[in-house]
């Protein structure tokens, strides 16, 4: 029993001296506070996805500029230099330099002309003036795929500042966690020293001890586990493009942040249900303009059964061993494929995309209301949950207080002592698992809406 009990002071002993070596070595590490803005101004400035989103933006704004010109004329400019004896050739660059003779008519020499050089230059203006609504089609595309990469960019930049939330919110909490667990084992330390101190009459004995051993294992498992998880969302923001190394974050508690940093704001007057049930998320908008330019894509596909009329015109100049002259050409055009098999049902093949991307829409539409008002029940319970959750802590630390005090008049046993302490340790358990399952569902309703995050990235200026 004797040779037990040392066994027991000596593992309690290396507990007590591993909690008192880690909270020694992060109070000799200099960590500074560092706000959410901050986190999320580096990140949002660093990262590869949201800059390549922000070029695909740039990238469909030249495409909308350039077809929106498509009402402009076409102007261009031709010139040749060059050496010729090809017989037709010939005798039209004699007729380009208005200098035909009747002697040029002999046959032996149309037929067999000698090599001479020419150069011609012509500078002409072609303008489409109706081309079955196709350029104006396209433009309208453009500008709706362009208008659908911007919402695709901000909803990518809500999902990135939603995860980077979750983890900077999960950070706070675990480190106020392990705080806690410290204090408990803190408790644990005072009952040991009790033990080791105390006389004959002292109330601790076997089955508490045993208690005891098994107390401070599950609680430095758990410090371990959180330390883990700690470690794992410093590395995940890191990896996102955080530069800072020894930070911790504002964090007063899950319900506050989640409302101040996470929370989908409803408009005062209407429910929240009913507003989640009419709004649409920003990948939905996207969705919808996608769908659209679609259907301005069936729109180009439909023209190309359409005319065509425009009108052209070219001012040339031909100059060759002979002479040199000038000439013009004005006039109008229309064009128009009475049949081409290649082009057969492509009207048909777009306008059913078009069909099938607006059903598409529809489907995603409705999907997300149905996850948006489970997820606002679900956040809402997980907020009655953790409101009753504090308050129990606050009435639990009352009663560690008071059962210490019994324990040491010898009114409680070391196991009943154990038995309070170790409801403080599920009751923290159950406060973790809430609060990280809170900050998932918070950001998983994030990504299913139209928030705005403007107000956080004004906050970073």
């Amino acid at each position: 029993m004797i040779c037990f009990n040392k066994k027991i002071k000596v593992l309690l002993g290396v507990v007590i001296l591993q909690t008192a070596t880690i909270s020694w070595a992060q109070s000799q590490q200099k960590v500074s506070m560092l706000p959410l803005e901050k986190v999320w101004a580096q990140i949002h400035g660093e990262s590869p996805m949201q800059k390549s989103a922000q070029l695909q933006v740039e990238s469909f704004e030249a495409s909308k500029d350039r077809a929106s010109l498509h009402w402009l004329p076409r102007l261009y400019l031709d010139a040749k230099h060059y050496q010729t004896n090809e017989a037709g050739s010939q005798f039209f660059g004699l007729l380009q330099q208005r200098s035909l003779e009747n002697t040029d008519f002999n046959a032996n020499d149309i037929n067999h002309p000698k090599t001479t050089w020419s150069t011609r230059a012509a500078l002409g203006v072609d303008w489409a003036l109706y081309e079955g609504g196709m350029k104006s089609a396209q433009s309208s595309m453009y500008t709706e795929m362009s208008q659908a990469q911007k919402k695709a960019s901000s909803q990518l930049a809500l999902e990135q500042y939603a995860q980077v939330a979750q983890f900077y919110g999960s950070i706070g909490l675990i480190q106020q966690q392990k705080q806690k667990i410290s204090d408990l084992l803190k408790v644990i330390e005072r009952l040991t020293k009790s033990y080791q101190i105390g006389q004959r009459s002292n109330p601790v004995g076997y089955s508490g001890l045993l208690g005891l051993k098994s107390l401070s294992n599950r609680l430095m498992g758990l410090l371990s586990q959180y330390e883990a998880q700690q470690n794992s969302y410093h590395a995940s923001l890191k990896e996102m493009g955080l530069k800072e190394d020894l930070w911790a974050p504002q964090f007063a508690d899950v319900i506050s942040y989640v409302d101040n940093k996470m929370n989908y704001v409803c408009s005062p007057g209407v429910s929240c249900e009913a507003q989640l049930s009419q709004s649409k998320s920003l990948k939905v908008k996207s969705f919808e303009q996608n769908a659209t330019a679609s259907e301005f894509a069936a729109q180009m596909e439909k023209a190309r059964y359409l005319p065509r009329l425009g009108a052209f015109a070219e001012s040339s100049l031909f100059k060759s061993e002979r002479d040199t002259s000038d000439s013009y050409i004005v006039g109008l055009y229309l064009q128009w494929n009475l049949y081409n098999p290649n082009e057969l049902g492509l009207s048909k093949e777009a306008q059913l995309k078009a069909a099938a991307n607006t059903q598409q829409v529809k489907a995603l539409d409705q999907q997300e209301r149905a996850e948006r008002a489970s997820l606002l029940q679900a956040i809402q319970a997980l907020k009655s949950n953790l409101t009753l959750l504090n308050e129990s802590q606050k009435l639990m630390t009352e009663q560690i207080q008071v059962t210490e005090t019994l324990f040491k008049n010898g009114s409680v046993n070391a196991l009943q002592f154990v038995e309070v302490l170790s409801r403080r340790a599920d009751l923290l358990t159950s406060q973790s698992d809430a609060g990280i399952d809170l900050m998932q569902k918070s950001a998983s309703l994030l990504t299913k809406s139209a928030w705005d995050i403007a107000a956080v990235n004004a906050n970073e200026k």
